[in-house]
């Protein structure tokens, strides 16, 4: 067959598998090419099943690709034998599925080669891929390997059934998944439209998102300086096609109650409602019952990532029944990092009781930092507390992704002088200890850094800038003293 690289003219062949002739898709390339991202964004968009052969590796193998030691032919032999045994079982059983594997040599693509399988080279230059590869976090393939990986990878021949996706060309993942489908024919284009209501720091990145993935969004927003799509929410539910999939990301309380009983009212049965916002998850319930008496379905979804979400992804954890979740998951997909972020809590309620137990160690953390950073200004001894501070970024068992967002606020902003000694209660913390006092669960830590908060709001308080800064840096919370520098750009 012939390879289909983009751009594609129009008169060129297409794969020689179309349609219902492919069965299982496997997306190929180096590490950090992307494979993962695509393919479950396109599984999900199809409703295919869905493998990750990262997760079929052995323990011995993932010691030794974290340790920067490539692996073998005689490494990879067990795994790629239990690769083609995921791929017969979906074939045997009528299934059709999305893998994702590097899949470098053909060799190793010979045995995973059947009736039905089609390889999605996603192809790019050493710098495009080192680029990607730079921006992931949280997993084993060092940057280091990927000379060796180049080194490995041998070309696709004719013969081999594959569609090749150019990443020097730039596409967002939704856009490379568009390509695959539409050169393998298959039913499924664009994703169809979500509506979101609440286009603010966290919706409005949300929704950009989306986009990226290739998911259609209908937005509103109550401000008619937003970048909104329509005017209204009778507007939106007009433009949104049935049944709707609705995502509210509005302030807590009145006007998160005030945007359900209007969506009540405005949606038809099987339609479904998502609350992404910062609910109490007592609401839950309520919202869950009051959609449920006009057929309406809801889930909730604690969300975290802040200002950074847009390109970082973000952690998703949510409430509801399986079913409605699943018709979510193209939507979850999306928003979440690839390989990961996301978790289906329980039941309606448990994704905002996972979001306020998540804020409130966040609470914690963010004072332990705040306290610890105090102290050595305070100490006398230390010379530099910023350096410190930085110093904790490499071998520490304290690092983390708050850690380094304080290390950039210092670097922008030393001693933090432009931030306020003053942090609000942002309402989540509070809840969980609320919870835990019925619950009869202590929480020392996090009943402190409450208190701590609230006591900021009557005196200067040093440790308080820190989460003031750090509350600028991932949240995009305002700071109160002008002259600030600005929390980051999404």
């Amino acid at each position: 067959m012939t390879d289909q690289s983009l751009p594609t003219p129009p008169s060129a062949p297409t794969s020689a598998l179309q349609g219902d002739q492919v069965r299982v898709v496997v997306f190929m390339g180096v590490s950090g090419s992307g494979k993962t991202t695509a393919g479950a964004l396109m599984a999900g968009r199809l409703g295919w099943d869905f493998a990750e052969a990262d997760d079929f590796h052995s323990d011995a193998n993932v010691a030794k690709m974290s340790a920067g030691v490539p692996l073998t032919d005689q490494d990879r032999l067990p795994w790629l034998e239990a690769l083609r045994q995921w791929i017969d079982q979906e074939i045997a059983a009528g299934r059709r599925g999305v893998m994702t594997c590097s899949a470098l040599k053909r060799s190793y693509r010979e045995l995973l080669r059947a009736p039905g399988v089609v390889f999605v080279h996603m192809a790019g230059s050493p710098a495009t891929v080192e680029s990607r590869l730079g921006a992931r976090q949280g997993h084993f393939m060092p940057a280091s390997l990927l000379a060796s990986q180049y080194a490995d990878l041998e070309q696709l021949d004719p013969d081999e059934d594959h569609v090749t996706v150019d990443l020097d060309r730039g596409l967002s993942p939704g856009q490379e998944v568009d390509f695959v489908i539409e050169r393998l024919g298959l039913a499924g284009g664009p994703a169809g439209a979500i509506g979101m209501i609440g286009l603010g720091r966290m919706g409005g990145n949300m929704a950009a998102r989306l986009r990226d993935h290739g998911i259609a969004v209908c937005g509103f927003d109550a401000s008619a300086t937003s970048a909104r799509d329509v005017d209204s929410l009778e507007a939106l539910v007009k433009a949104l096609p049935a049944p709707r999939l609705v995502w509210v990301m509005v302030p807590a309380g009145a006007p998160t109650d005030q945007t359900i009983t209007r969506l009540a009212e405005l949606l038809e049965p099987g339609d479904l409602v998502v609350d992404g916002g910062n609910s109490p998850y007592s609401d839950d319930a309520v919202h869950a019952a009051q959609l449920a008496e006009r057929g309406v379905h809801f889930a909730d979804a604690g969300v975290s990532g802040g200002v950074w979400g847009r390109q970082n992804g973000y952690a998703l954890m949510v409430g509801g029944d399986q079913a409605d979740v699943e018709r979510a998951m193209p939507v979850f997909t999306a928003l979440a990092p690839a390989g990961g972020g996301f978790v289906h809590a329980g039941a309606v309620g448990a994704g905002h009781f996972a979001k306020m137990v998540h804020n409130g160690v966040e609470y914690g953390m963010m004072q332990a930092l705040g306290e610890g950073y105090d102290l050595l200004g305070a100490s006398g001894l230390i010379d530099d507390p910023d350096g410190v501070v930085a110093s904790w970024q490499e071998g520490s068992v304290v690092r983390s992704w708050l850690l380094d967002l304080l290390v950039q606020a210092l670097k922008a902003d030393p001693g933090l002088k432009h931030y306020a000694a003053r942090a609000e209660d942002s309402g989540e913390a509070r809840w969980m200890i609320e919870a835990a006092l019925d619950l009869g669960v202590p929480l020392p830590v996090t009943a402190a850094s409450l208190y701590a908060r609230q006591a900021s709001q009557r005196r200067d308080n040093p440790a308080i800038r820190v989460v003031s800064a750090l509350r600028a840096q991932f949240g995009g919370h305002p700071v109160a003293h002008t002259g600030a520098p600005a929390a980051p750009a999404a």
